[in-house]
């Protein structure tokens, strides 16, 4: 057989084997993609072709053994469970005011020594003293008070998105009021307060305040952006031990440098409308356990506590009303303004 014959017999085994070769592999391919899809291609042909066909069931996954979990290994030394010191929530500068007060209703209580504490994240809860007998019982009674806030220009000026900010302080002031006292602080409304500080004193602007309607709030509250004057942080109504009424007006000032400027003293001057006393002397122990009724310098963070005298007034005075409008009666001669 010569070179030309091979070469003509190759050519053609080439041409018929080539495509022999292409069909078999493109039928065998989907002869196993058939029988590995099977469920998906009948149910195809039976939901979409209309076809009468009988869709087998897929097969069910083989599980796959799990690894036996790591088991601790005991150790022979046991770690020592701190209960944290109490705290409050901090100011940069300066701490709220005083005037001289009522005397004391009793021995102030024994705190712990304060301990320095990290900054903690905004917003943390307060720090909560467990309470029994009557006190537990009035800090489980629910006691709502509605809460209306004047701002002056600077503060305005100072905070772009002041109402948001007004709503943000006053919440988490809520916050801390409803785990201390089981009071709730609701916002009926906020509005611009046309007054100039300059050159009046915390308690002329009380007066000022004063001349402003609560529209149906049960206090009223002058927020600036005013700073702390020297160790004042504002003035508020405080009701003597006997009065039937409850203080509604009060003055709060800024802390400069604080990362919520207004959230302490707010707190401070809401206490004063509920009873709460002034902490003047830094040997008192709830000074040095910084409650926010005290001078005493916090860090910025730390979460919010009261002593248990002043918390305890506030908790016997929760439920009591508070002093009418001007408008409608004189102001009760029971309540005298406390830086």
């Amino acid at each position: 057989m010569n070179r030309a014959r091979l070469l003509a017999i190759g050519k053609l085994l080439l041409l018929i084997g080539l495509p022999t070769g292409l069909v078999g592999t493109l039928f065998g391919a989907g002869v196993h993609c058939g029988v590995t899809h099977r469920a998906a291609i009948t149910g195809f042909e039976r939901d979409v072709l209309g076809l009468d066909v009988e869709v087998p069931t897929a097969p069910a996954p083989t599980p796959v053994a799990k690894a036996p979990e790591a088991k601790p290994v005991a150790t022979s030394e046991a770690k020592p469970v701190t209960e944290p010191k109490p705290a409050v929530e901090a100011t940069a500068a300066g701490v709220p005011s005083f005037v001289e007060a009522p005397e004391s209703l009793g021995p102030p209580a024994k705190l712990p020594e304060p301990v320095a504490q990290p900054a903690a994240p905004q917003g943390s809860l307060p720090t909560v003293d467990p309470v029994a007998g009557d006190l537990a019982a009035r800090l489980a009674m629910p006691v709502r008070v509605r809460i209306k806030v004047l701002v002056d220009d600077e503060m305005i000026a100072a905070q772009p998105d002041w109402i948001d900010y007004v709503q943000r302080t006053v919440a988490a002031a809520s916050q801390v009021y409803e785990q201390q006292f089981g009071i709730t602080l609701e916002l009926t409304g906020v509005a611009r307060w046309s007054v100039v500080t300059a050159g009046l004193s915390a308690d002329q602007l009380l007066n000022e305040l004063r001349t402003h309607g609560r529209d149906g709030s049960d206090t009223l509250v002058g927020m600036t952006a005013r700073p702390l004057d020297g160790n004042i942080s504002g003035e508020a109504e405080t009701p003597l031990p006997g009065s039937a009424f409850n203080g509604a007006y009060g003055i709060v000032y800024a802390v400069p440098g604080a990362r919520e400027p207004h959230l302490r003293t707010l707190l401070h001057e809401v206490s004063h409308m509920f009873g709460a006393l002034d902490i003047t002397d830094s040997d008192d122990p709830a000074w040095r356990a910084a409650s926010w009724m005290s001078y005493a310098p916090v860090l910025d963070g730390q979460s919010a506590w009261i002593d248990a005298e002043n918390r305890q007034r506030v908790l016997e005075r929760k439920d009591k009303p508070f002093a009418p409008e001007p408008a409608a009666a004189p102001p009760p001669t029971e309540t005298n303004p406390t830086l």
